[in-house]
C-alpha cells in the first residue's frame, strides 16, 4: 500500500468550509465514542464554526491529502486551540504533522509552555507529545482535560 503524501500549509479563509466539515465529522464520529450525545449535540452547534471562523486570527494550519483538506490545527498565543482530522484520515500521521507545524510556531515565538484544553478523546495524543494533565474541568457533562507542556523557546 502506498503511503499518502501529506502537505501542511497555513490555513486561509478559503479553507473555512472544509475545516467546518472536518470538525463536525470528528465530533460526531470520533468524539461521540467518549461523550454522551447531549455533549456532542451542544458542541456541534458552536465548535465547528468557532474553529472555521478563527483560521486567520489564530496560527492555523491545514493538512492536504490528494488535493483535499483533511485536517487542521491551530495555535493562539501559548494555547493549542484545535487539532482535528477527518475521521476517514485518522491514525495516518496527519495530526502529528499538524502538531509539528504548531510547535514550530511556538519555537519561533520563544513560547515557554504550551497549553491545551483536551477532550477525553485527544488526551492520549497530547500525552505522546509531552503534555501533562494540570486539572480537569467540567461543563455540565462535558469533561475537559487542561494539559500543559514545558517548551524551550528559541531564546533558551
Amino acid at each position: 500500500m502506498l503511503e499518502k503524501q501529506i502537505a501542511i500549509r497555513r490555513a486561509t479563509a478559503d479553507d473555512c468550509h472544509a475545516v467546518h466539515d472536518i470538525v463536525l465529522r470528528a465530533l460526531r464520529e470520533t468524539n461521540a465514542r467518549d461523550y454522551p450525545a447531549s455533549v456532542i449535540d451542544r458542541l456541534v452547534l458552536t465548535l465547528p464554526e468557532k474553529v472555521a471562523s478563527n483560521l486567520e486570527g489564530w496560527h492555523a494550519f491545514v493538512a492536504i491529502v490528494d488535493g483535499r483538506v483533511v485536517g487542521t490545527a491551530s495555535l493562539s498565543g501559548d494555547t493549542v486551540k484545535s487539532v482535528f482530522v477527518h475521521p476517514d484520515h485518522q491514525r495516518g500521521g496527519i495530526a502529528t504533522k499538524l502538531m509539528g507545524a504548531v510547535e514550530n510556531v511556538a519555537l519561533a515565538q520563544s513560547i515557554r509552555a504550551l497549553n491545551v484544553q483536551s477532550s477525553i478523546t485527544a488526551q492520549p495524543f497530547y500525552a505522546k507529545w509531552g503534555f501533562n494533565v494540570v486539572r480537569e474541568e467540567f461543563y455540565g457533562e462535558e469533561r475537559t482535560i487542561v494539559m500543559s507542556k514545558p517548551f524551550r523557546g528559541a531564546s533558551d
